[in-house]
């Protein structure tokens, strides 16, 4: 796999490509003889718009990432035009979504002639009643033939037209429908790229429905002459949007593995780097192109969900399938079914479990064909762990052929993970960038050298900066002058133990810079901290972004880091203090990464932690070369050397306390019921396999849980049991409550207790008490006892009538902040209640900033909290939805989860849903007069820039191509919700 970056390789560039598109309305005559019009008749009919012009020269760059204010462009490079992509006229104008509603917007009587079905984008109607009546009454006396006849060529009129109708809006929301006007429209910041080989080009004609462009992709799977057995067009996506023109040797023999090829379940492990993604990307668009099975690609955080659905979004829209997030409360479970498109599901491991069970409920999980899993070691990591565990061994022992693929750097005990996947390994140690790896002890900077397995230090370098005495005392470790050396020509990481540390760190280079770093992209660095003031971030920070030096960890707002990371990737911030985090959560590689102790908190570092901080150093496409520097002092040298020559350690299963859960589900979703049955599952884990204690005992774990679960009532024994001890298990109202809104039992029974209190005291003079509700149970934020008696003297009527419901008096609030102890409330209760005080300020629509200070809570945690409660609060839907005495709660919660995922105003909240758009954009969009996502999809780019401060062109193509992704999912969503009605009428 060859890549090249603009920013290293000058002379590089991509070779002009053409792409045709049709921009223009379709008329439907009103005859019922031109309802089926012909392409040829089609093309004459259409009406000019303004076609997509844009010659796009320089040379080509990495894709995009989103970002929420600022685009900053490397002010050394060639600036690049864009002419506007303007949609269709009309798209959605008349409101046809809102009509499709309607069914007499369809059908129309006979004796209405006024009836007729408007469509938003057509110019002309169609007579409804003149095509279902007068021509089919024609037919039937001519024919003689009877009711039935009529009834069912009205219906498969109706069919047509509803389908027809739905392509063409699909096709007017991504202007593919002009074969007249060609235009060159060459741009990576653009998803309506229509890309086409220069062989393909000159043998074949330009497609011109969607109908067409699947009949060619499936000529092209069974032609030899394929690109990994994908059409030729993905050959040129991948060029356009990745840089990537070939394959790495082992990518194409992991392709070729027999396991693939006989659909058999693969573990790959290679170095961080090395190219792992794109092979499970191949692998899912097979799935959705040749298979037409939809796929589910699991990675572990929000961000890189978010990431990596703006890199296949190019793909979905060019080869006619759909990407879905599920993270942070967005997805649909179950997810919507669909008959024309496939889909890939990307998902945190949280919302891949919900998705899986929803689909096992309804029994559909033969939809599913691929699952991949990214960071599969995280199955030996406590928490998430679990949750992957009990996903994966869902999957296999509900036994639908699907097949699993999982990828991973890190993973000691391979044999292991793949007996329980029963899975093939595949595993390589390469690196496409060269890595360094260095130890500095004292002033002597050491090569880290590997031979045979064994670790040998090699003398490199005596350290000798020209520091006064004052900036000797100041940064003993030589820190800054390690930093200097590569920056700002070259990226620098530097990851801290703690997130104080980061900011330290950051403070201390900053004093310690050269004049050559200060005075290096002063304008966009300018424009950054003028965006990042607007969010809300501290001094501290501003004054750091000032230097090319910025901190990075979970204490800043999501909007600062999306900030700062795209700075980082723009080269405008050089330097980047972070915790760990980072390595795993963030893909931002570097030239030189420098880990400033070998610890994380208060642990010494592990050799997997290790790993991935140094596998940032590096990058095919970014930086030639890589190199890792750990600072190690004399007294932590003999256990880190330990930790490097160990090995990596084993992932050992995390199920132990989880064993509960798995049963629980297995017996709801009807998977397992008996005890026997049971015992086998629980055989299928890995807990059986690799536990994280030796000495467990399964029989007894078994036995243990399924008491556990007789005695809390969430199961319960059906018939007598037989001789040889084995029973049949039913799952009672609670577990089936519990299992719904993916809530541990001890959680749902919590919130059960919580509904009953409140059905006698309920506070409905606002939103404070259901607030209460909804609050996260396992924060593990414990109040600031010296601001609780400050907040609880702030409080209203609502406030304290809510306080005094659950036993929350000024006595309580005067020990706390006296330190005594309180016994007559629990911890719990007075822990939520400060975070409810927290969001309902945040309902009030209080900025972050201010509610963070208020709090003395980091940004970064009061938006986790808000996250959590509304994802809380959406299982407790579903958990109401369970149990009918509950109806009540269920209405009054399902708007405030609604509302809780952004906490903004109404008129913002459309606008909200679309990625990387957060509450400061979509002010600046409605101000701008973008009040709708229709909106934002028909703006030309030019105009959206102009209208929006601070939006350059290439931010300003991806939210126009995002309006119009999300606008055509719904459109896919509504011809679900058609189909399935057509369905159950028969028709």
């Amino acid at each position: 796999m060859n890549s090249c970056n603009s920013n290293i390789l000058d002379n590089t560039s991509t070779p002009k490509r053409r792409g045709r598109r049709s921009l223009g309305i379709i008329k439907i005559s009103r005859s019922p003889k031109l309802l089926k019009l012909k392409t040829k008749e089609a093309d004459e009919n259409i009406v000019n718009s303004t076609p997509i012009s844009s010659i796009v020269t320089g040379k080509v760059e990495s894709p995009c990432l989103p970002c929420n204010q600022v685009e900053y462009c490397d002010s050394r490079s060639n600036s690049s035009t864009c002419s506007e992509i303007p949609c269709s006229p009309g798209v959605l104008e008349s409101g046809f979504l809102k009509d499709l509603e309607n069914w007499d917007s369809f059908v129309c009587s006979k004796n209405n002639n006024s009836g007729n079905s408007k469509l938003g984008y057509l110019n002309d109607s169609v007579n409804m009643d003149e095509i279902f009546h007068s021509k089919l009454e024609q037919d039937l006396i001519k024919s003689h033939l009877d009711r039935t006849l009529l009834t069912s060529r009205c219906e498969k009129l109706l069919r047509d037209e509803i389908e027809d109708s739905f392509d063409m809006i699909n096709q007017s929301i991504c202007n593919i429908n002009n074969d007249k006007q060609r235009s060159l429209f060459e741009t990576r910041d653009s998803f309506l790229l229509d890309i086409r080989e220069s062989s393909i080009v000159a043998e074949q004609k330009v497609l011109k429905t969607n109908d067409l462009l699947k009949s060619k992709l499936c000529q092209e799977f069974v032609n030899p002459n394929t690109f990994y057995g994908l059409p030729m067009v993905v050959k040129g996506l991948f060029k356009t949007y990745r840089n990537i023109e070939k394959f790495y040797d082992w990518q194409e023999e992991c392709l070729n593995l027999d396991a693939i090829r006989q659909r058999r379940n693969l573990i790959y492990a290679l170095p961080t780097s090395g190219g792992k993604t794109l092979v499970a990307e191949v692998l899912m668009l097979r799935e959705v192109l040749n298979r037409k099975q939809n796929a589910l690609f699991i990675l572990p955080f929000v961000a890189i969900v978010q990431e990596k659905i703006w890199s296949l979004a190019p793909f979905a829209l060019q080869l006619d399938f759909l990407v879905e997030e599920y993270a942070a409360g967005k997805g649909h479970i179950p997810p919507k079914k669909r008959r024309k498109k496939n889909s890939i599901y990307i998902a945190t491991i949280e919302k891949a479990l919900a998705l899986i069970r929803s689909l096992i409920e309804l029994d559909r999980l033969n939809e599913i064909g691929l699952i991949v899993v990214d960071e599969l070691h995280l199955i030996g990591e406590a928490g998430r762990g679990s949750t992957l565990e009990t996903l994966l061994t869902t999957v296999i022992f509900a036994n639908q052929g699907i097949q699993i693929v999982g990828m991973s750097a890190t993973i000691g005990n391979l044999p292991d993970i793949a007996q329980f996947l029963k899975a093939d390994v595949y595993e390589k140690q390469f690196r496409p960038v060269e890595l360094t790896e260095y130890v500095k002890l004292g002033a002597m900077l050491h090569r880290i050298q590997w031979t045979d397995g064994a670790m040998e230090l090699v003398p490199e370098r005596q350290l000798a900066f020209d520091y006064s005495a004052a900036g000797a005392a100041l940064d003993p470790d030589y820190l800054g002058g390690l930093v200097a050396e590569v920056v700002p020509q070259a990226s620098c990481l530097v990851f801290c133990a703690t997130k104080l540390n980061c900011e330290n760190v950051a403070a201390l280079l900053c004093k310690l810079q050269r004049r050559e770093m200060s005075n290096h992209r002063v304008p966009e660095r300018s424009a950054l901290r003028q965006a990042l003031r607007a969010e809300g971030a501290g001094d501290n920070l501003l004054h750091c972004v000032r230097f090319g030096v910025a901190f990075h960890h979970a204490g800043l707002a999501a909007d600062e880091r999306a900030l700062l990371e795209h700075a980082f990737r723009a080269g405008v911030i050089s330097v980047v203090c972070c915790t760990s985090t980072l390595a795993a959560g963030v893909n931002l590689p570097a030239r030189r990464v420098i880990v400033r102790a070998p610890r994380v908190g208060r642990d010494l570092i592990s050799l997997g932690a290790y790993k991935q901080m140094v596998g940032r150093a590096g990058r095919a496409g970014v930086c030639e070369a890589g190199e890792s520097i750990i600072i190690c002092g004399d007294a932590d040298w003999p256990r880190l050397r330990r930790v490097l020559t160990g090995g990596m350690p084993g992932a050992r299963s995390r199920l132990r306390a989880g064993v509960g859960s798995l049963l629980l589900s297995a017996v709801a979703l009807r998977l397992a019921d008996e005890r026997r049955a049971l015992r086998r599952l629980l055989a299928a884990t890995l807990l059986a396999i690799a536990p994280a204690d030796s000495c467990l005992d399964l029989d007894e774990v078994f036995d243990e849980s399924i008491k556990a679960l007789l005695k809390s009532g969430a199961v319960e024994t059906v018939g007598a049991a037989a001789d040889d001890g084995n029973y049949r298990l039913t799952v009672s109202q609670l577990g089936r409550a519990a299992i719904k809104g993916c809530m541990e039992l001890s959680v749902a029974k919590q919130l059960l207790r919580d509904l009953d209190v409140a059905s006698r005291s309920l506070v409905l003079m606002g939103s404070m008490h259901l607030l209460y509700l909804v609050a996260p149970h396992d924060s593990g934020l414990r109040p600031d006892y010296r601001q609780y008696y400050a907040r609880y003297c702030d409080l209203d009527e609502e406030g304290l009538q809510t306080a005094r419901v659950l036993g929350i008096t000024e006595r309580n609030a005067i020990q706390i902040m006296t330190g005594k102890p309180i016994t007559n409330v629990p911890e719990s209760v007075l822990s939520r209640f400060y975070i409810a005080m927290m969001l309902r300020d945040l309902w009030r629509q209080v900025p972050f900033p201010v509610v963070a200070e208020k709090y003395c809570v980091p940004r970064g945690t009061v938006q986790g909290m808000m996250a959590s409660a509304a994802a809380f609060a959406a299982g407790a839907v579903r958990l109401c939805d369970e149990l009918e005495p509950l109806w009540s709660f269920k209405l009054l919660l399902e708007g405030l989860a609604l509302r809780l995922r952004h906490c903004a105003a109404p008129e913002l909240e459309q606008l909200m849903e679309l990625p990387a758009v957060r509450k400061a954009r979509a002010l600046q969009l409605v101000r701008a007069g973008y009040k709708r996502i229709e909106d934002i999809a028909k703006a030309p780019a030019n105009e959206l820039m102009n209208n929006v401060a601070h939006l350059s062109r290439s931010a300003a193509d991806h939210l126009i191509s995002a309006a119009r992704v999300m606008l055509i999912e719904k459109v896919e969503n509504l011809r679900a919700e058609a189909e399935d009605v057509m369905e159950e009428l028969k028709l």
